[in-house]
């Protein structure tokens, strides 16, 4: 898959005025791509772990999420998210136990969850079950991603992130329809952080220096994402550029790309900014 490196050149000669810019669609690159066997691409999951510090059980929840991401290895990508509306979360205004985010909760809320909804719990690729909704329970994940990987999607993705300035980075993202039809394909770009140091519920007592890893700390993109027409065997190329939050740790931080059609995740992507 080809990125037009003279273009991102360009743009960053030139520079964006704003904290974090969308290139029109005008302005987006298109790259014919052939692939030889579409049905041979592999695909990968998101795992949406909902956690929060008061949480005892959850630590539990997040060694299953840790299994799974050493089985499935890049093809999985692991979200923790930590809605206010739900008490697991509270931290009484204390920054220190605060590791909630705004986008967090507005997508579990979406999901159904309220204050009453039990921790820990989760969701693969947005996908609504039938009966138990978008929530499921953490020895149901595992079966979940493995059905996934039984019905792959026609799509290529790859994101990758520069560090432009201190706290600024350059996000490219390349989605490639495989298909031999067009497609409507949404983008989220989101923002993750690892080795966030501070404190978590056990059954045993609380850890203060417990390692809140995949944690969701803002989105790059329009929160309920893009949509892009991605014509048969085109590739479809995003540009942001985005100023980091101040409390973040730009070592520890990830890039998390989706792409959705029809309201399911069907290919997801994970980078370090470089």
């Amino acid at each position: 898959m080809k990125i037009n490196w003279k273009y991102i050149t360009m743009v960053l000669a030139v520079g964006l005025l704003a904290a974090c810019e969308v290139i029109g669609p005008g302005d987006r690159n298109k790259v014919i791509f052939t692939p030889t066997d579409p049905s041979a691409v592999k695909r990968t999951s998101l795992l949406i772990e909902y956690s929060g510090w008061q949480c005892v059980n959850c630590p539990t929840a997040a060694e299953e999420a840790h299994r799974l991401k050493e089985l499935y290895g890049e093809e999985l990508v692991v979200v923790v998210m930590h809605p206010e509306s739900n008490p697991n979360t509270r931290h009484n205004n204390k920054p220190a136990l605060n590791y909630t985010c705004p986008e967090a909760d507005s997508i579990y809320i979406m999901m159904g969850g309220t204050n009453t909804t039990p921790f820990p719990t989760g969701n693969v690729n947005m996908v609504k079950d039938a009966t138990s909704g978008y929530f499921n329970d953490y020895d149901k994940w595992g079966t979940l991603i493995s059905q996934a990987y039984a019905a792959p999607k026609p799509m290529l993705l790859k994101a990758e992130a520069t560090a432009i300035d201190t706290n600024i980075v350059f996000v490219v993202v390349d989605i490639t329809n495989l298909d031999t039809q067009a497609v409507d394909a949404t983008l989220q770009v989101w923002l993750t952080e690892d080795s966030v140091i501070g404190s978590q519920k056990k059954p045993e007592g609380t850890d203060k220096n417990y390692a809140h890893n995949h944690l969701m700390r803002a989105s790059i993109s329009p929160l309920w994402g893009e949509t892009l027409p991605i014509e048969a065997h085109m590739t479809q190329q995003v540009v942001y550029e985005y100023t980091l939050p101040e409390k973040v740790k730009k070592e520890n931080c990830n890039i998390v790309a989706l792409v959705s059609v029809n309201s399911e995740v069907v290919q997801a992507t994970e980078a370090k900014i470089n």
